[in-house]
C-alpha cells in the first residue's frame, strides 16, 4: 500500500522510527494502536465519570481526595507509572 504524505511528515516518521529502532511501518502501526488504546481508555473514563455523577446526583456523598487518589492510581496503572510498580 502506498500512502501519500508530505516530505516533512515522511522525514519526521523516519526519524522517529529510527529513534525507536523500528521500521516506519512498525512505528505507524504502533501509533495507530496507541491512538485506539487512548480512545478506549477515554470512553471507559467518560463512562465511569458519568456513573459517578449519576451517583452524586442521586445523593451519594464521596470524599473528593479519595476519588482523585483512586483516579490517579488508575491512570498510573495504565501508564506504567509509580503506582503500577
Amino acid at each position: 500500500m502506498t500512502i501519500d504524505i508530505s516530505p516533512q511528515i515522511e522525514a519526521r516518521l523516519k526519524a522517529k522510527a529510527f529513534t525507536e529502532g523500528v521500521s516506519v511501518g512498525e512505528y505507524v502501526e504502533r501509533l495507530v494502536f496507541e491512538e485506539d488504546t487512548r480512545r478506549i481508555r477515554l470512553t471507559e473514563f467518560t463512562r465511569a465519570m458519568d456513573g459517578r455523577l449519576r451517583s452524586l446526583n442521586g445523593g451519594e456523598s464521596v470524599d473528593g481526595e479519595e476519588v482523585m487518589a483512586r483516579l490517579i492510581g488508575e491512570l498510573d496503572e495504565h501508564e506504567g507509572g509509580p503506582s503500577a510498580r
